[in-house]
């Protein structure tokens, strides 16, 4: 019995990024893929977005909810306004995912005390997700390139995942970051899918298409669909040659 192809989602952000952002979208639907993502509201009209991704019949996948800092309790208003915020357009948007990360890291204060402020913005954030039909999916960030970073480690970050434990809270697994910070890919992935809400992909080095580096993204998305996974997966590369022909080579890989 075949296995059911993936989902993609194109982030607009790297691809096409050269265009105006209402014809990206364009290009992702005339390419034949199903579904988009974005980083911020910023600089974007949202009634367009809405229009255009009804006309064309896209979902999104995932956007940035908010760039507050976790870890740090005294910002905790500043990010449950933005999750409040970003939750209604999700919910305007169909978005399934809401992508946030967890800031510097606070010189002096003990690891674990960071952790459990983490763990208490993303359960007082999960209610206003479960009202959106949203999840806010945590994305660990490499130390390379986001020095002082806190969270970086998907383990870590499964960990805080499984201590909020609501189903409106996942990892966000990038699949860059990952290689770059820990590897053992395919192990993370099996081993701990139930947690993760969306995967985001490119290669190492250069952050390019997948098969363009070291990655075995053959090996990645086969493993993804024996697995059956649900969930998207976001093409977060930067194209090395042509956008459109990139997204073509990537697609045939997964076949």
């Amino acid at each position: 019995m075949a296995t059911p192809p993936l989902r993609f989602s194109v982030c607009v952000e790297t691809l096409f990024h050269e265009k105006p952002f209402e014809q990206r979208l364009e290009y992702v639907h005339d390419l034949g893929f199903p579904a988009f993502e974005f980083w911020g509201r910023q600089g974007k009209d949202m009634n367009i977005t809405l229009a255009l991704k009804m006309a064309l019949r896209l979902e999104v996948s995932a956007f940035v909810g908010s760039t507050t800092s976790l870890v740090d309790p005294a910002q905790r208003p500043q990010f449950l306004t933005d999750i409040n915020r970003a939750a209604a357009l999700a919910f305007d948007l169909s978005c399934a995912n809401l992508i946030v990360s967890s800031g510097p890291a606070l010189p002096g204060v003990p690891r674990e005390e960071q952790q459990a402020s983490m763990v208490a913005a993303l359960q007082a954030a999960a209610e206003t997700a479960a009202d959106a039909d949203v999840t806010l999916v945590l994305e660990p960030l490499n130390q390379r390139d986001h020095p002082g970073t806190f969270l970086s480690s998907s383990d870590e970050g499964f960990a805080i995942v499984r201590a909020v434990g609501s189903p409106n809270v996942r990892l966000c697994f990038d699949i860059y970051h990952q290689q770059i910070t820990e590897g053992d890919l395919s192990r993370r992935i099996t081993e701990n899918l139930d947690l993760i809400g969306h995967i985001q992909v490119a290669d190492v080095p250069g952050r390019n298409e997948p098969g363009s580096g070291e990655i075995n993204y053959e090996h990645i998305f086969g493993l993804l669909r024996e697995c059956g996974y649900q969930g998207f997966v976001g093409l977060e590369y930067i194209p090395r040659f042509d956008a459109a022909a990139s997204l073509r080579a990537v697609r045939a890989l997964s076949q």
